[in-house]
C-alpha cells in the first residue's frame, strides 16, 4: 500500500513538471536564474558606485543577484576575498592592503577601479576637537591618534608622523577605531586627533564635534593624487565565473560614469549605506572615481608611490608593481 502511494506521488510530481516544461515550451519562455555575486563593502563615501548600482537596479538589469556584505574594517574585506566569503570588494576597498595581499599571495586579486583625490578634492582629513589648541602634527606628541583599523592606515599614520619628527608608539599612541566610533572617540577625549576619510569629517564638523587640523594629509605626505581605495575582484572568481565578473565590472563602469557626470544627484544614494543623514548628504565631498581603463601614467605612478611605502615601512619585503594588479 505504501509503495503504491509512493508511486502515485512520484507520477503526480512528474506530471506537474511535465506540464510546467510544456507550458514554457509552448510559450517560448526561458527561465534564467540570476547569477549570485557577493560584494563586500565599507560604509564610506568611496563605496558610492555600489550603492548607486543597487538602488537603480543596474545589477538586476544585468541578470545579477548581488548580496552586499558590510564590514567595518578595511582588512576584513581583503580577508573575505581571499577566503571566498566575498567575490568582489566594492570601490572603497583598501588599495594598500590589496598590494600587501599581492606580495604575500601573488595574483590573488585584481584592481578594476581606483578611488581617491588630489589637492583640489577633500577625501581625507586630520581632525581635532573644535576647542583644540593643536596647530600642527608635531603638536601631537604625547597624544593619542585615532585611525581606521588595519595595516593600511597604521602604515600611513607611521609615515606621516615620522615625516613630522614623531616616533609612533613612543611619542604618540595610535588607536584603531571603526568608522561609526571615530567621532564619538574624539568627542569623549579617547583620542586627541583622527586621521580619517569621508564621511567622518563632514559628520564631525556638521555636529560641531570636530575641525580640520589638516585637509587632505594623504596628498601632502603620501602621494598626489592619493588613491587609498580601489575596487577588487578575486582572481579565483574571475577564473570560475569570467562572464559574470565581466558583467559586474561593466555595471561598476556604468555607475562610475554616472557619478562623474552628475555627482550632486548621485549623492542621494549614500543615505542608506553610510552614517550620513539627509541633511549632510549635499555637503559631503566626493572623491575621484576611475575605472582601470581610464588610468593615466600619473595615476599609476601615484598608486605605485603609495605601494612603495609598505616596503619602506617593512610591511612587505619586495615591491609590488601596479601593472601586475590591474584587471585587463
Amino acid at each position: 500500500m505504501k509503495r503504491k502511494m509512493l508511486w502515485v506521488v512520484l507520477i503526480a510530481a512528474m506530471a506537474i513538471i511535465g506540464v510546467t516544461l510544456m507550458a514554457h515550451k509552448n510559450t517560448g519562455e526561458t527561465i534564467i536564474t540570476p547569477a549570485k555575486v557577493k560584494i563586500a563593502y565599507l560604509p564610506v563615501v568611496q563605496g558610492l558606485p555600489l550603492y548607486v548600482a543597487i538602488e537603480k537596479g543596474y545589477f538586476k538589469e544585468a541578470g545579477l543577484d548581488v548580496e552586499p556584505i558590510k564590514f567595518e574594517a578595511p582588512n576584513q574585506i581583503i580577508d573575505a576575498l581571499l577566503s571566498g566569503q566575498a567575490d568582489f570588494g566594492a570601490p572603497g576597498t583598501a588599495s594598500g592592503i590589496t598590494a600587501i595581499s599581492q606580495a604575500k599571495k601573488p595574483n590573488s586579486l585584481k584592481i578594476f577601479a581606483v578611488i581617491g583625490g588630489g589637492s583640489n578634492i577633500v577625501n581625507d582629513e586630520l581632525l581635532v576637537k573644535p576647542d583644540s589648541q593643536l596647530t600642527s602634527i608635531a603638536d601631537l606628541k604625547g597624544k593619542n591618534l585615532g585611525i581606521l583599523p588595519g595595516i593600511q592606515f597604521r602604515t600611513i599614520a607611521k609615515e606621516i608622523l615620522t615625516k613630522n619628527g614623531l616616533v609612533p608608539d613612543k611619542d604618540i599612541m595610535i588607536v584603531e577605531l571603526a568608522v561609526p566610533l571615530q567621532i564619538q572617540a574624539l568627542s569623549s577625549g579617547q583620542v586627541d586627533a583622527l586621521l580619517t576619510i569621508e564621511p567622518v569629517g563632514t559628520i564631525g564638523k556638521a555636529k560641531g564635534l570636530a575641525k580640520d587640523l589638516i585637509k587632505s594629509p594623504m596628498v601632502q605626505y603620501i602621494s598626489d593624487p592619493w588613491y587609498g581605495a580601489v575596487g577588487d575582484v578575486s582572481t579565483d572568481y574571475l577564473e570560475k565565473e569570467p562572464e559574470t565578473a565581466r558583467k559586474v565590472i561593466a555595471v561598476f563602469a556604468k555607475t562610475i560614469d554616472e557619478i562623474n557626470s552628475n555627482s550632486n544627484e548621485m549623492k542621494q544614494y549614500l543615505k542608506n549605506y553610510t552614517p550620513l543623514d539627509e541633511t549632510l548628504i549635499s555637503q559631503v565631498p566626493l572623491p575621484v572615481f576611475k575605472m582601470y581603463a581610464g588610468l593615466t601614467d600619473i595615476d599609476n605612478a601615484a598608486l605605485q608611490k603609495f605601494f612603495d611605502i609598505f616596503v619602506a615601512n617593512n610591511v612587505i619585503e619586495n615591491g609590488v608593481l601596479v601593472e601586475d594588479l590591474l584587471y585587463k
